[in-house]
């Protein structure tokens, strides 16, 4: 698969998934809002936290001279995995479950992301053009907390805006 068909399915599959999410879901529309701008700031933080790993030598992406995937790569994370899981599924969590479903999915998010890439880079027949991988423990541990931190810090973006749009109405 060229690098051109990876940003096509990149650029269609996560619109289509955020809105299964949503109208499985149901949420109102101020919550529907507020997963946009957990996405953004998932968004934000994986572009910045590949850039701090190519600095590092961490992983880079050889299809690219930039110090970054492709900007429709994070377009995708943005969408599906800050807006669709952090926002949405994690305002469901919270409604459903209470602090404990939030608690579960912080967990679960990292731990997936790390699932994500490291296997999938290893079951991609073309591992290598996707994304190549520093030696050693740091990588792994790089990955898992750039997960971790910017999943929390959409979670915790999404719930502090949310409780103050709630204080602001009352």
């Amino acid at each position: 698969m060229s690098l051109e068909q990876i940003q096509l399915y990149v650029l269609i599959l996560p619109p289509i998934l955020y809105a299964g999410l949503a109208l499985s879901i149901r949420p109102p529309w101020r919550i529907i809002g507020l997963s946009l701008l957990t996405g953004f700031v998932v968004g934000c933080l994986n572009l910045l936290g590949d850039i701090f790993a190519y600095n590092q030598g961490w992983w880079h992406y050889p299809f690219t001279t930039a110090n970054h995937a492709p900007l429709t790569f994070y377009l995708a994370a943005a969408l599906f995995y800050g807006a669709g899981i952090i926002g949405l599924v994690g305002w469901w969590a919270r409604k459903r479950f209470g602090w404990r479903g939030g608690v579960v999915l912080l967990v679960v998010f990292p731990l997936w992301g790390l699932l994500r890439d490291f296997g999938g880079s290893a079951l991609y027949n073309q591992a290598q053009t996707m994304i190549v991988w520093g030696k050693g423990f740091v990588p792994v541990a790089a990955d898992f907390l750039l997960w971790a931190s910017a999943g929390a810090a959409g979670f915790f973006t999404m719930v502090g805006v949310e409780k103050w749009q709630d204080r602001r109405e009352k």
